[in-house]
């Protein structure tokens, strides 16, 4: 892409707010899918609600699981690019990375047997294997963010997220039934703020303003 005249070392490769739309449209559809997962097991169970949802307890567990950890990380990609104004060529192919495997996530949600007792430890190990390259992506993404805004603390929260995965697959190899435990701990790894101001975020260029806020400019006029 060209590069406007003054701006060196600035990729201009895809803007922010568009990656924005695209991962909202991904994420929107994989955690639609997540719940439709539940259907095959609906029509196989015959009997009252309340049955079919006392033997579908597991697979219960699994979607919810799988659809809090995706909002999760929905939060930390709107977190991450609202720290950016665009992104770099690197930061763009993370991204789409990022977001396929966000898309799959339906389908190691239909594993059988992902929880409980009964656990396998088939279905554990590439699930759980997803969700551990989803937190390595995620963490190499704010590593990325960070050449451009101080990001630390998102680091170190995605760091202990893959560490808790990557704890979760070694267990899960012995003891498959435990590594829902682990799943739940990196769900559970601390994060704040959802979106900081932008004006705290981007650094702002020589010869650039930013925004008056409407409120602001508002109250300006009627003095």
């Amino acid at each position: 892409m060209d590069r406007k005249p003054g701006e060196t070392g600035t990729s201009i490769f895809l803007s922010s707010d568009r990656l924005a739309s695209l991962g909202d449209t991904m994420f929107g559809v994989a955690m639609t899918l997540v719940a439709t997962t539940l259907l095959p097991s609906i029509q196989a169970h015959k009997g009252s609600v309340l049955g079919v949802l006392s033997s579908m307890q597991q697979e219960l567990i699994t979607v919810v699981l799988s659809f809090a950890i995706s909002a999760r990380y929905w939060v930390s990609q709107q977190q991450r690019l609202a720290m950016t104004g665009s992104v770099t060529p690197l930061q763009t192919w993370l991204h789409l990375v990022f977001l396929f495997l966000i898309v799959l996530i339906p389908i190691s949600t239909s594993l059988p047997n992902l929880a409980g007792p009964g656990a396998e430890p088939g279905s554990v190990m590439i699930y759980g294997t997803h969700f551990f390259l989803i937190a390595l992506v995620n963490l190499l993404l704010w590593i990325e963010v960070h050449r451009q805004a101080i990001a630390y603390p998102q680091i170190v929260r995605s760091a202990l997220a893959l560490g808790f995965f990557a704890t979760a697959l070694a267990v899960g190899a012995m003891r498959p039934a435990l590594a829902f435990y682990f799943w739940l701990a990196a769900l559970a790894t601390p994060w704040r703020s959802f979106l900081k101001p932008r004006m705290e975020l981007p650094r702002r260029r020589s010869g650039s303003s930013w925004p008056r806020p409407r409120a602001t400019a508002t109250r300006q006029s009627a003095r």
